[in-house]
């Protein structure tokens, strides 16, 4: 918090506040160097776990979220090059080509890390480089009882299919549908809610 305080922080304000936090001699350390930090902690996998939740199926435990937040609220003052450029494309991207060597709660949060980064693009109206992540998570999902993907990973491919859409909902829906028809697990009331609003974005554009 402090790290993208100082960031943000200008004139008087910023002066008051290295004063009071002694920003002087201690400084944050640099928003992208503690964004690199959560990543480690996601690799490691230490204190990360699934936990169930009634509408979600196999959910992430808190610790991980925190880990997700934290780097979304980093990367929101990094802006959507840097985030796609380097941590996408450099640090997350060889997590998922290797992922049958990760951790399953490792691979499910950087799934959901990447669904929610593409919504920071999306905000910023990056819309054909989410595209482009979109398509590789779309095509994942589309293979994923066929590749044996544990479930809790099959669930967070789902989330981020789900928060990538907007960038392109046909081929998301397509994803989805093939995905949920190969499926004999039962499929949590979150997942269809989901399906069920992509359905209907997907009739308003057509």
């Amino acid at each position: 918090m402090q790290a993208v305080t100082r960031q943000r922080a200008k004139g008087q304000v910023l002066k008051c506040l290295s004063a009071y936090l002694g920003w002087e001699k201690n400084p944050p350390c640099d928003v992208a160097k503690l964004v690199t930090g959560t990543l480690v902690s996601l690799k490691t996998g230490v204190c990360m776990k699934f936990q169930p939740h009634d509408k979600c199926g196999e959910d992430l435990c808190p610790v991980v979220w925190e880990h997700i937040f934290a780097t979304l609220l980093l990367c929101s003052q990094l802006q959507w090059k840097w985030t796609h450029d380097h941590l996408i494309c450099k640090e997350l991207w060889p997590i998922m080509n290797k992922w049958v060597f990760m951790a399953d709660i490792t691979v499910a949060a950087v799934l959901r890390l990447i669904g929610h980064l593409g919504q920071l693009g999306l905000k910023k109206r990056y819309v054909d480089s989410v595209k482009n992540v979109a398509t590789v998570i779309n095509m994942f999902g589309r293979h994923a009882n066929a590749e044996d993907v544990p479930w809790g990973v099959q669930l967070a491919t789902v989330y981020a299919i789900c928060d990538l859409a907007p960038s392109n909902p046909k081929e998301a829906m397509e994803s989805l549908t093939a995905w949920r028809s190969e499926t004999t697990r039962t499929v949590p009331p979150a997942v269809t809610s989901c399906i069920t609003q992509m359905g209907s974005m997907c009739r308003q554009i057509s």
